[in-house]
């Protein structure tokens, strides 16, 4: 690899072609290479003052925008390590991370004061990104401060190793136990490079990011990869599909990523307008499944434009699969090419296996686990040697999901990690929402389980047995959710039964109750 860091790459560009565009920002902000190249500087300077040392976390409750960018540049040049909180999450989930990671400094947008002011940082330092609100911690710096400040700072210089920690990005396991997947500079570069050919993007590719940005795989998978070969991304925020296919006219753009629950829309109009999105030479659908009649319809719009692939986060936010130009044809070489996401992608290996580690045939049929072999992935799960030692055998990661591989190679993924709930591309640990739902003082005992949804991929039914004489609606349960869960976390659907199914060990039969709710 070139190069050891993403700050390296940056320079690198600013000087080769310093005024071409590099960011823009969804209010219409730009940064060029040199300006980006330079805030990053500055700023890692700033971090540097406040303390900041090698190896530190910085922890980024962060809205979409170019700042997110410069932070993590900024880390990458100073050798700090960029954990982003989802925005989405409710005080007590955040909470939960930020002890976890033990931050030395805190970055967070003005609007998430609501979240910030509870969680457990009082060792770290508060830098705010906007106006300083009147409840926030004493001592907090602004952003932009840092960066003016820092150009007249001395340099910085840090010696950052390959293998040297870059972000946590925190997932779960069906426990439900927040699990943080160390991300290396060398594992991020090495998902630039899979990514980069994946995805198919030609030279300065432009990106329409649609993605949040305080989703873990966003910034490594789509920015970062941009930004290693001299793209430009356009950062939507909040967005329409409308305004998606008015950037992608304006600005040229050559890849984008669709969400499942807007599949539909995104065909509709750009059926409609096709010289609109004609420069167009990806799209990406993956992170959760969209039902073969959906992906009809959008290849059918897109053609070999389409890719249908499947990626995590312990494989440094990127793909593992990906589909190629023919595999959707009818004569092409997969056994069901709608059905799958794809073939292993350049550089990555995968396996499936059953209960003993043993490989399975691939004939399409034979299921077990999938797992996964390829220099994308994390170093390990942050301070959970015990995690780490199970998720990755022999260099080998052991997915957790359950599928199969045909003949041609392509995979085909049965059960995303069996009890997983991937509702509108978020992931939903049921674990976690059977606690908050187990609390309320109606329900004797409960299961979640996912079904499926015609916009979301799946929503979240709660199976609940109450005690006696006690009663419970879904409004009632939401409420009762929205206290400690995300929006996207609560049940979408309430089924009352008199007792849960379960084994001789007691354990509940969740294949049982799943089967109880798709039977309505």
């Amino acid at each position: 690899m070139p190069h050891v860091t993403i700050a390296e790459c940056v320079d690198e560009h600013a000087s080769r072609q310093p005024d071409h565009l590099a960011l823009v920002s969804p209010d219409g902000c730009t940064r060029t290479y040199a300006e980006l190249s330079h805030t990053a500087r500055a700023l890692a300077r700033s971090l540097t003052r406040l303390g900041a040392a090698p190896g530190d976390r910085i922890a980024a409750l962060v809205d979409d925008g170019i700042e997110y960018v410069e932070l993590y540049i900024a880390a990458a040049r100073l050798g700090a390590v960029v954990v982003p909180i989802n925005t989405r999450l409710t005080p007590a989930e955040a909470s939960v991370l930020v002890a976890d990671c033990t931050p030395r400094i805190l970055v967070w947008s003005a609007n998430h004061s609501n979240i910030t002011s509870g969680l457990p940082v009082t060792d770290a330092v508060s830098v705010v990104i906007g106006a300083i609100p009147d409840d926030a911690p004493i001592g907090t710096v602004r952003f932009d401060t840092l960066v003016r400040e820092g150009g007249t700072l001395p340099q910085v210089t840090v010696a950052v190793d390959a293998d040297d920690a870059f972000i946590i990005g925190y997932t779960s396991g069906t426990t439900g136990r927040p699990k943080g997947a160390v991300m290396t500079h060398r594992s991020v570069a090495a998902i630039a490079e899979s990514n980069n050919r994946a995805y198919r993007l030609p030279e300065r590719s432009v990106c329409a990011l649609t993605g949040s940005m305080s989703f873990v795989a966003t910034v490594p998978a789509h920015v970062l990869t941009h930004l290693r070969f001299g793209g430009m991304v356009v950062i939507l925020g909040k967005w329409s599909v409308p305004q998606l296919i008015d950037i992608i006219e304006r600005y040229r753009v050559t890849f984008t990523y669709i969400p499942s629950p807007l599949i539909d829309q995104f065909a509709g109009e750009a059926a409609s307008s096709p010289t609109r999105i004609a420069s167009l030479r990806s799209v990406l659908h993956s992170a959760s499944k969209a039902g073969p009649d959906k992906l009809r319809t959008l290849y059918g719009v897109l053609g070999d434009t389409l890719i249908e692939g499947l990626g995590m986060t312990e494989n440094s936010g990127g793909l593992v699969t990906a589909t190629r130009p023919g595999d959707f044809e009818p004569t092409g070489p997969a056994a069901d090419p709608f059905a799958s996401v794809g073939r292993s992608v350049e550089g990555t290996e995968l396996k499936v296996v059953d209960e003993n580690g043993a490989e399975l045939p691939r004939d399409g049929s034979a299921i077990g686990e999938i797992i996964v072999r390829s220099s994308s992935l994390m170093r390990g799960y942050w301070n959970m040697p015990e995690a780490t030692a199970a998720a990755l055998v022999d260099g080998w990661y052991h997915t957790g999901d359950l599928g199969s591989i045909d003949a041609a190679g392509f995979v085909y993924v049965s059960d995303r990690r069996t009890d997983l709930i991937v509702s509108g591309g978020m992931n939903v640990y049921p674990s976690e929402v059977e606690s908050t739902v187990a609390g309320h003082p109606a329900v004797a005992e409960c299961a979640v389980v996912g079904a499926p949804h015609p916009r979301w991929g799946q929503s979240v039914v709660a199976v609940v047995a109450l005690h006696d004489g006690a009663a419970l609606t879904l409004a009632e349960l939401q409420d009762h959710c929205r206290r400690t869960l995300a929006s996207y976390k609560k049940p979408t659907r309430l089924e009352i039964v008199e007792s849960l199914p379960r084994t001789t060990s007691l354990k509940v039969r969740r294949n049982v109750v799943r089967d109880l709710v798709l039977s309505g």
